[in-house]
């Protein structure tokens, strides 16, 4: 019996000992335990702060982008206005430009070289028709036939002017009820006819 109650003894220290070993062990895991929702509770606070911290970033850059998207429309219509300027100022400048370039001598200058090519293509047109049409020119001989003879014998401009405000002077008018100067390149006798300007 005595044995019975040493084993039983033994048993029971035996039990005890692992109880308190598991107690010592439970105790240990609920330490560590503490420590990692300690450790976790920091790190959603570290995360909660961050997270916070990324909104206010995103946020002050969403703020930036409208500031820089709203300066960009500014700038933008801005240079739509300035655009639109420099085109209107560029058809003034050009408009000036046409203008002065009419008055200059360089058109007066440009305008008679085409008017002389005119004048000489529609001279050698109307004498072409003139002989396609059966003009004796060793019957009649027309002086105007010979194009250097024509262009010397047509009166300058100036002459035709001053002539035009002599008579003016002499009629005792202002000119306001006299009729256009004719063209010199219109006045001569041919091309006239419609005989001879039909083909």
């Amino acid at each position: 019996m005595v044995k019975r109650l040493t084993k039983a003894h033994q048993k029971m220290n035996a039990s005890r000992d692992q109880f308190d070993k598991a107690m010592g062990q439970h105790a240990e895991v609920l330490a560590r335990l503490e420590e990692l929702e300690t450790l976790r509770s920091r790190e959603k606070e570290a995360a909660k702060t961050q997270r916070e911290a990324l909104e206010a970033q995103l946020l002050v850059e969403r703020e930036a982008h409208e500031v820089e998207k709203a300066a960009r429309e500014m700038l933008e219509a801005e240079l739509e206005e300035v655009k639109a300027r420099a085109t209107l100022e560029a058809e003034r400048l050009k408009l000036e430009g046409k203008e002065e370039f009419l008055k200059s001598p360089e058109f007066d200058t440009l305008l008679g070289k085409k008017a002389g090519g005119f004048f000489k293509n529609g001279f050698f047109g109307c004498v072409a028709q003139w002989r396609a049409n059966g003009y004796p020119e060793e019957e009649h001989p027309a002086s105007f036939l010979n194009v250097q003879q024509a262009i010397a014998e047509m009166p300058d401009e100036e002459e035709v002017q001053e002539e035009e405000e002599d008579d003016d002077e002499e009629e005792g008018g202002d000119g306001s009820d006299a009729t256009p100067p004719s063209s010199p390149l219109l006045s001569f006798p041919f091309c006239c006819t419609p005989h001879f300007l039909s083909y």
